[in-house]
């Protein structure tokens, strides 16, 4: 709104002049400064929870008193759409400054300044804004083509000496612009037209630049060969990660992607030890030391399923062992696992001759002895075990 117009409104609880108001929407003609919004003011029938809505066109200074927070916008665009240093097309952007007023501005505020400080960095400050004077040039001095060998140049359409290819992305964004005249004659309705052309073009060709410098800072021009081994390098969970994301290499410095990356690999693998963990917990495992048996066990089982049942054999992650693995020590696990013998039937033997020998103990008449029904081989190997065991004498 013109500087004329907000003066007609005023606070309605301080009764100041405002520009910047906030207008409630439950209250007919109720409006507050930023200062008594803030604060929480309330009169008559308004109360501060109410609904509000943020009334101004820009006119709020932001870094200076003279420039409004719509014309700093509008210069910003004017220099990413027309290019720097074009301030006679700029200032036709701005409307309200002269060319004059736009490079001032832009160089005091946003170069010479913290702002500039902190984008532009301290080398490029004491070389090239020194040696023009304090303005950023128009266009680089130099750039740096990309390290290619010549057959991947070939490969790729790369000119080295012009840094650029013969094939760019969007290529047919030209298309837009080819054809295009201009002459005196033309009404408004063409003019306007021929420039909605020429702004898609220029936003077709900003995003090229875009890609193409992504590209560049994450190394990812090369020939297919090479970007072939790169990818036959990294496991194939890594390469369905890089896939997935990206689309976020635009949005970070490599340095910063690399570690979003590592993050991302490092969360994986610490759900999958957790989850490995509650399944070792769930099967009754309280010691690191009975987690290889058990890893080594629950493979046989799983080959066995497969076996009978066609089962995957990538399945064994999930498996719940037999009951009464828990009940058993390691060296126990170990002869079921050679034995090919289930947990139930191991303790049934067990329970059976530690029964008749302590029945032996007590002066029955009985030859503690592993079962008959087990085979041989199972009943020699048992024997042994339970004669190391101290339970048949």
């Amino acid at each position: 709104m013109a500087d004329d117009d907000a003066q007609r409104y005023h606070c309605d609880y301080c009764g100041c002049d405002i520009t910047l108001r906030l207008k409630c929407y439950v209250c007919p003609d109720f409006d507050l400064c930023l200062e008594c919004f803030a604060s929480g003011a309330e009169a008559g029938g308004h109360n501060k929870g109410h609904s509000y809505q943020l009334i101004d066109e820009g006119s709020f200074p932001l870094l200076v008193d003279d420039w409004g927070a719509i014309e700093e916008v509008l210069l910003l665009d004017a220099v990413e759409q027309d290019g720097f240093g074009n301030w006679d097309d700029i200032a036709a952007h701005v409307v309200t400054k002269t060319a004059r007023n736009c490079r001032e501005h832009y160089n005091d505020m946003y170069i010479n300044s913290t702002i500039g400080e902190g984008v532009i960095s301290s080398t490029y400050h004491e070389t090239v804004l020194e040696d023009h004077g304090g303005e950023i040039p128009p266009s680089p001095a130099n750039f740096t083509p990309v390290k290619l060998e010549h057959a991947e140049q070939l490969e790729l359409g790369y000119m080295p000496l012009r840094d650029d290819f013969e094939k760019e992305y969007d290529n047919d964004a030209e298309a837009l612009v080819s054809t295009l005249t201009v002459n005196q004659d033309d009404d408004e309705v063409e003019t306007a037209l021929k420039q909605a052309h020429i702004d898609m073009y220029n936003k077709r060709l900003i995003e090229r630049i875009k890609k193409k410098r992504v590209a560049k800072q994450h190394n990812l021009i090369a020939g297919k060969q090479k970007q072939s081994a790169f990818k036959r390098k990294m496991p194939k969970e890594e390469r369905e990660l890089r896939s997935q994301y990206k689309l976020l290499a635009r949005l970070m410095e490599p340095e910063e992607y690399e570690t979003f990356l590592s993050s991302l690999k490092k969360e994986k693998q610490l759900r999958e030890r957790i989850r490995q963990l509650k399944r070792y917990r769930k099967n009754g495992l309280t010691k690191t030391e009975d987690c290889p048996e058990f890893d080594s066990l629950s493979k046989e089982e799983s080959k066995k399923l497969s076996d009978t049942d066609g089962a995957d054999s990538d399945s064994d992650q999930d498996l719940i062992l037999p009951q009464g693995i828990d009940l058993l020590s390691a060296s126990e696990r170990k002869l079921c696992n050679s034995l090919s013998m289930k947990p139930r039937e191991y303790m049934s033997a067990k329970t059976e001759v530690i029964k008749t020998s302590a029945m032996k103990r007590s002066g029955c008449p009985v030859k503690p002895k592993v079962p008959k029904h087990l085979p041989s081989e199972h009943k020699q190997k048992l024997q042994q075990y339970f004669t190391r065991s101290g339970w048949l004498g």
